[in-house]
């Protein structure tokens, strides 16, 4: 039996995601973006292809020095399929991905599974930021 370690994993992951979204998709290299500016999500929300991977892209472009993070317990929760890599620090829980934190000009991308049907719902709390955004699926 072979195990795939960390780059292996990610690498099957990304040509998965990159395979799984339509060619018609403006998104099928380098996912949806979204923007964090003058302290809310831009978009705030996006809708996605369902039971397939979905590349989503997160960018902190504050002018100022805002930390921001992005929290969700639906796109993080156990049983997820998700690859996260970025500038952003990944903080865990156990094995489970519980929050990124990104200072301006950082970003992260998250390539998961997105099933059909689904909202997945992502916040910034931090120093009491209310920012709301969702991911949707068809």
């Amino acid at each position: 039996m072979y195990i795939l370690n960390k780059c292996e994993l990610a690498g099957l992951v990304l040509a998965l995601a990159l395979l799984g979204l339509p060619a018609s998709s403006p998104a099928w290299i380098f996912g949806d973006v979204v923007t964090m500016e003058q302290l809310s999500f831009h978009p705030d929300s996006i809708k996605v292809p369902g039971d397939g991977f979905a590349v989503l892209v997160v960018q902190n472009r504050e002018d100022g020095p805002i930390l921001h993070e992005v929290v969700s317990p639906s796109l993080f929760e156990s049983g997820t399929l998700i690859q996260v890599m970025g500038t952003g620090k990944v903080e865990y829980s156990g094995k489970r991905v519980s929050r990124i934190l990104l200072y301006p000009g950082e970003e992260v991308v998250i390539w998961f599974y997105a099933e059909k049907g689904r909202t997945y719902s992502f916040q910034c709390n931090i120093n009491g930021h209310s920012m709301q955004g969702t991911v949707r699926t068809s």
